[in-house]
């Protein structure tokens, strides 16, 4: 194994993430398959005991970003990145034990893949939010492909692209708190095809998709990033607060 090159760069962005990180951890670590793979975890100045959980797991790397926000959080992850792909994932993310094999052959089936992604699923929602997911996600994929003319593609919560494809662009946004995964597609965009794989999933927390006026804000922020490039506001709350 000592000779094999990273197949993997799993980068989690983490600012206050001490209930969720330890529970993605886990399930980057379950992952099935010989599949080599590096974690790096990014604090973005937390408060909490974020880095104190995430140093009680061996040979995760857990590096500092002072410059607040996930643009640039991302940036600096990616930036020491030693893998063929990179994926990106948010905090409370959990992924299933074949999801990096999956994503692998993707890749494998399609050359012309740069960025690929799934859809998500929410492991601490109700059951009839699972199901209305459905509808309102095509909806929203189908929407934001065309408006966006095929530029839009996964959301950072599990998001894969090819390391020596991102070198090619100018990176992540470091002064985006939003978007900086749809900013970053298009970027990716000039070099191959980015997709959302509907038979690719992860679980993430519905804390970010609450019903109330911070969801509008997210969802005025989509828009305006699949029409012009550029968020309504780039200043969201962090989840815990919404």
């Amino acid at each position: 194994m000592e000779n094999k090159k990273i197949l993997f760069s799993i980068i989690i962005p983490a600012y206050n993430e001490e209930p969720v990180i330890q529970d993605c951890i886990v399930s980057i670590q379950s992952q099935t398959g010989d599949i080599l793979y590096e974690i790096i975890v990014i604090d973005n100045n937390s408060s909490d005991h974020t880095r104190d959980v995430v140093g009680r797991y061996a040979g995760v790397k857990l590096i500092q970003e002072k410059k607040q926000g996930v643009g640039a959080a991302r940036y600096s992850g990616t930036a020491i990145a030693q893998g063929v792909f990179v994926t990106h994932l948010d905090a409370d993310t959990h992924l299933p034990p074949d999801y990096l094999k999956k994503v692998f052959d993707i890749f494998e089936h399609d050359a012309n893949y740069v960025c690929v992604g799934g859809q998500m699923f929410y492991y601490d929602a109700p059951w009839w939010k699972n199901i209305i997911r459905y509808p309102v996600h095509w909806g929203f994929w189908f929407f934001a492909r065309i408006v966006s003319r095929g530029t839009v593609g996964p959301m950072g919560n599990n998001m894969t692209f090819k390391k020596e494809i991102y070198d090619r662009t100018s990176g992540f946004d470091t002064d985006l708190q939003y978007g900086e995964d749809m900013d970053l597609c298009r970027k990716l965009s000039v070099y191959g095809k980015v997709r959302l794989d509907m038979g690719l999933s992860c679980h993430v927390s519905i804390r970010r998709f609450m019903f109330n006026k911070k969801l509008f804000e997210y969802f005025l922020n989509f828009m305006k990033m699949c029409l012009v490039g550029k968020p309504y506001k780039n200043s969201l709350p962090h989840s815990k607060d919404i």
